[in-house]
């Protein structure tokens, strides 16, 4: 009997002092906890801890009989003040569950792709994923398995950080701090994701991806954006910039849902090139795109493109397009060949491509970017430069190209053309420097100084030949202005000169693409009773019907039309068509480029007007004219 009681004795003795283990060891546990709780559970839980600590204390004293009044008292304070705490914050907690209950349901139902992760080692374990993480990863990652040796590519480098994922995953356990990072991968992890990553602890990581795919696509089109390209990582060998011809015109004519079927007929033709070449095709924005391709020979794919959208005919509206092509193989890329680089000297051979309207011939619709255009280019960025510089405008002058009548030989005006002369480049020809200075928006000082010059010229000629008149050339950003129209007008008014011997010649290529945005200058200008000219007439893509759209004064036919003799049946049949219009709309006609005593003959007996050539004059310095003019030497021998 004794024996019995004193191994109930012992029991109750290792019973009470393995209750006093676990209360003892309930508050280590809790205790880390308190430095991330809120104060509502950090009130409750240090209250929790103080009462599981006072009955650990209690069951260790009675397990060596100690039975100590006075600290059950306080086990009763700290319990009592427990259950007022809990009861007093009964609103909080269920406020708290609710949350818990609300992080699960967000987590399970987000639309990102979340994951609970642990270090291992040197990877990191999956503990918890949702359904979107599991389609990001195909259903392939399971609990328990480690990120990196199930999925290796996040062990490779990505950009911008050219660091692995992993090591970023682990520099924030080490730094503590959450980050947010874009990543583009095309294997396992498809996609574009904004990755963030938050260490909760040393040892678990809270990983978050959002699929961004779709912002890295243009909504019309289907095709890559300018965002996509630029977080485009690989490596591309060659590079076709896209611009279509005559796209703004339809637009801005036929409306914009018209304009929209081109664009989304011509990225087709884009997606179809790009997927059988293993390319990538990209809406740059408007009516450009870019192609990328893995290999150097592109010409013939850029053929191909630039033939099915010539082909192209949507409600009875026909494109045309300008290209460039760069290859990683140039010198230009030597030391640089990324996209950007490969773009920009792209799009820079695709502005020489639009700048040449002679045909729409692959040869003059692509260019591929070779030495003697980079030497043009770089020239022209000379050009540009010295443009910009001040005191420049001391190495221009102007000269003059007599016009004359086909009648009787008289010199009856003349065409005001500027020269440049620089010390470094030597001659520049307008055809060279005005479309740079169009470019860059510097043609507004150029013509203004030219017209100024002209003006003060031609009042003393008006001095010895009262009825003599003076032609300027407009672009087609100064015809559109139309207060830089009105200025041009005051400046022929201060210098007290008849508007009507004044003339204003705008290209065909020009004033055709689009009259009615350029008709109010026009029309006011006719009101002023300003001389209003055609330039180049038959070298844009206006035909002879569009002549009657507006009533010009004049019409310069260009030189190409001009018949060499009667045997030119072809130029012949033209001139006399554009004759039997002029008569009947009663304007005259500038027969350009005349060179020989038949031709002229011809075209007098069509009933031009005027011509202009070497036959009659080169461009003369305003002396040589003056001198001319005062010895009476006005007319020329037309026999």
């Amino acid at each position: 009997m004794a024996y019995r009681g004193f191994i109930l004795d012992h029991n109750y003795r290792i019973f009470n002092a393995a209750i006093a283990g676990a209360y003892f060891l309930i508050p280590a546990l809790l205790l880390p906890l308190l430095n991330n709780a809120q104060r509502t559970i950090w009130i409750n839980l240090l209250l929790a801890i103080a009462f599981v600590f006072s009955c650990g204390v209690g069951h260790f004293l009675a397990a060596f009989y100690h039975h100590v009044t006075y600290w059950h008292l306080i086990t009763a304070i700290v319990s009592w003040t427990a259950v007022i705490a809990l009861f007093r914050s009964q609103h909080q907690l269920r406020y708290l569950g609710k949350t818990f209950q609300l992080l699960e349901t967000t987590w399970d139902k987000s639309m990102t792709g979340n994951l609970l992760l642990e270090k291992k080692e040197n990877d990191l374990k999956l503990l918890k994923i949702n359904a979107v993480g599991q389609k990001m990863f195909q259903e392939q990652f399971n609990l328990g398995e480690c990120l990196g040796e199930k999925f290796p590519i996040f062990c490779q480098p990505v950009y911008p950080q050219e660091k692995p994922l992993m090591d970023l995953y682990f520099q924030a356990f080490e730094t503590g701090k959450s980050q947010q990072i874009e990543i583009h991968y095309e294997e396992q992890l498809v996609g574009h994701f904004i990755n963030i990553f938050v260490p909760l602890s040393q040892q678990l990581l809270y990983v978050t991806f959002l699929d961004i795919s779709p912002l890295n696509y243009d909504a019309l089109t289907g095709l890559y954006n300018r965002r996509f390209l630029n977080s485009e990582t690989r490596q591309w060998q060659a590079c076709i910039y896209i611009d279509l011809d005559r796209f703004k015109r339809i637009n801005d004519q036929r409306g914009h849902e018209l304009g929209d079927k081109i664009l989304i007929a011509v990225a087709e033709i884009f997606r179809d090139s790009t997927r059988r070449n293993d390319g990538i095709a990209i809406r740059e924005g408007g009516d450009e795109f870019l192609l990328l391709f893995p290999i150097i020979d592109v010409y013939s794919i850029a053929v191909s493109i630039l033939q099915e959208i010539q082909s192209l005919e949507i409600e009875g509206a026909k494109i045309s397009a300008s290209m460039g092509i760069a290859t990683n193989d140039l010198p230009e890329c030597e030391q640089d060949q990324s996209i950007d680089r490969l773009r920009q000297i792209a799009e820079t051979a695709a502005r020489e491509a639009k700048s040449d309207r002679r045909s729409e011939l692959p040869n003059n619709r692509i260019r591929l970017w070779n030495r003697q255009l980079a030497n043009q280019y770089a020239r022209q960025m000379l050009i540009e430069s010295y443009l910009r510089q001040p005191g420049r405008e001391n190495e221009r002058w102007l000269v003059y190209q007599p016009i004359v009548s086909l009648a009787t030989g008289e010199i009856v005006g003349a065409e005001a053309l500027i020269r440049w002369s620089s010390p470094e480049l030597g001659m520049i020809s307008p055809a060279e420097f005005i479309p740079v200075a169009e470019a860059i928006g510097l043609t507004y000082p150029i013509t203004d100084w030219v017209v100024c010059q002209g003006l003060e010229q031609l009042t003393q000629w008006h001095s010895i030949k009262p009825n003599f008149w003076l032609s300027f050339n407009l672009s087609a950003a100064e015809l559109e202005d139309k207060n830089f129209i009105e200025q041009i007008y005051q400046r022929i008014i201060e210098a007290n000169i008849a508007p009507h011997l004044v003339g204003l010649e705008i290209t065909e290529r020009i004033i055709y693409q689009n009259l009615e945005l350029y008709r109010q200058s026009l029309d006011w200008l006719k009101k002023m009773s300003v001389r209003l000219k055609v330039d180049d007439f038959g070298t844009g893509q206006a035909g002879l019907i569009q002549l009657l759209q507006f009533p010009f004064d004049e019409i310069k036919v260009d030189r190409s039309f001009v018949p060499e003799n009667e045997a030119d049946t072809e130029k012949l049949a033209i001139c006399k068509a554009i004759a039997t219009i002029a008569q009947e709309m009663k304007f005259n006609l500038v027969a350009e480029g005349i060179e020989t005593l038949k031709q002229q003959e011809i075209l007098s007996n069509l009933g031009y007007a005027y011509g202009q050539g070497y036959y009659f004059a080169k461009p003369m310095m305003a002396d040589s004219l003056t001198k001319q003019l005062e010895e009476n030497d006005q007319c020329f021998n037309l026999s």
